[in-house]
């Protein structure tokens, strides 16, 4: 899409709810006629600086806009701040993942290596332990990890979260270290007497296998849900590079890039989410399926990644 403003209207339809008239609330926003909304809307007429301005205020919508030639990239944040609210950083996260989950065309690629968020806020005690290991990396927090650490308003949050990803079709690139991260966590934590409750510290591993039935699941029917609109692939790649994910709209694209442990640059620089798109599938071609006949490498990834969490649950039991 070569017409920033089309572009524009196009990233403000995507965070209005379906009920709500995209022309209408231009409309009423500018003060114009609904005839000349849609001719703004089409590109048939331009919009002024100041109404560029209006609308981004009102809808929370940049206007992107790059000279030709320019290898610059305007990026927006998600982010803990300084007083770690994670309420606020956890609410915005759910209002980008429920905007995606509503539009009509939707499609999610992450290359990672970490297990992604949305797979383990389905288990709060599994959820307040990264969050607690996040936030720490953050702010060196000198307080002990316990099952009480962060609210269940979060925790209320999370599982929202994890509900509204499984209804989003998704691509998932993982790497050969993907579950070791989380588990080293786990050690490192459990060693330096951050997690100093060897119940609790059992009962966080546990879930990580159950993370990993889960994904085995999914693979298995190529879905997340009974509905099979919610499809599933399941990739493994020996060497990823870096943390993305990419939204495909169909008609646009947003890309999220994770940095300083759990925070994301959010760009929809069309130019950008292309090239990232031609990343990931270079990606996906030099990778193995563990969806659906993938079953030979996806059983001998997970062999070894139940042996990893095995090994981790002697060591927290007999020390």
């Amino acid at each position: 899409m070569n017409n920033p403003q089309i572009a524009f209207f196009q990233s403000i339809k995507a965070v209005l709810p379906e009920y709500q008239n995209l022309a209408l609330s231009i409309a009423e926003e500018l003060g114009i006629s609904t005839n000349e909304a849609y001719k703004k809307i089409r590109g048939d007429s331009n919009l002024t600086f100041q109404q560029i301005i209006k609308l981004s205020d009102c809808f929370d919508v940049p206007f992107l806009y790059s000279p030709k030639q320019s290898l610059s990239v305007t990026f927006s944040y998600l982010s803990v701040n300084e007083d770690l609210d994670m309420i606020g950083y956890l609410q915005n996260l759910l209002d980008n993942i429920k905007a995606i989950k509503n539009s009509t065309h939707k499609h999610i690629t992450i290359t990672t290596d970490d297990i992604p968020l949305f797979h383990f806020f389905k288990y709060p005690e599994l959820t307040r332990f990264k969050l607690f290991f996040w936030a720490n990396s953050t702010s060196n927090l000198e307080i002990p990890f316990s099952a009480s650490f962060l609210s269940n308003e979060i925790i209320k949050i999370s599982q929202e979260l994890h509900a509204s990803y499984l209804e989003i079709p998704s691509t998932e690139i993982w790497s050969k270290d993907t579950i070791s991260g989380t588990l080293e966590q786990i050690r490192y934590a459990f060693e330096a007497g951050h997690l100093s409750d060897t119940e609790l510290a059992v009962k966080i591993v546990e879930q990580v296998r159950y993370c990993l039935t889960d994904m085995n699941m999914y693979a298995i029917s190529s879905k997340k849900t009974i509905d099979p609109n919610h499809t599933f692939n399941w990739y493994n790649c020996d060497v990823l590079g870096s943390i993305a994910y990419l939204v495909d709209f169909k008609d646009r694209m947003t890309c999220y890039n994770r940095f300083n442990t759990f925070n994301y640059l959010r760009t929809e620089d069309q130019a950008y989410c292309s090239q990232t798109k031609k990343w990931m599938q270079g990606l996906i071609m030099k990778s193995v399926s563990f969806s659906g006949q993938g079953e030979k490498h996806r059983n001998k990834y997970l062999y070894h990644a139940f042996a990893e969490c095995d090994k981790l649950l002697n060591e927290i039991t007999n020390g």
